[in-house]
C-alpha cells in the first residue's frame, strides 16, 4: 500500500512539475519595413498566430513590437520567423 502512495505521489509531482517550469517571457523585437500605419497590423497578426503569444503591442513610430509568450510554447527565434514571413524582418533588442 505504501508503494502504491508513493508512485501516485511520484506521478502528481511529476505531471504538475511540467507546468511549473513554463515562464511567461516579454521580448522586444525591431522590426524592420514598417513604413505606414497599415503595417503594424500585419506585423501583430503574424506574431499572435504563433503558438504561445498572449499578447502582442506594436509601435509604427518606433519600428518595434513588444511580445508576450509561454516559452514552453514557442521562443524568440519562431516570432522572428513569424514577422520576417509576413515581409517585415525583425530581431530581438531587449529579452
Amino acid at each position: 500500500m505504501r508503494a502504491l502512495i508513493l508512485s501516485m505521489a511520484a506521478t502528481v509531482t511529476m505531471l504538475t512539475a511540467g507546468s511549473a517550469t513554463a515562464a511567461e517571457r516579454t521580448v522586444t523585437l525591431a522590426v524592420d519595413n514598417m513604413t505606414c500605419e497599415l503595417c503594424p497590423p500585419i506585423v501583430k497578426r503574424s506574431l499572435t498566430r504563433v503558438p504561445g503569444v498572449t499578447q502582442v503591442d506594436v509601435s509604427a513610430e518606433q519600428h518595434d513590437a513588444t511580445v508576450v509568450f509561454d516559452d514552453q510554447r514557442t521562443t524568440v527565434a519562431a516570432l522572428t520567423t513569424a514577422t520576417t514571413n509576413a515581409g517585415y524582418p525583425s530581431r530581438a533588442i531587449h529579452q
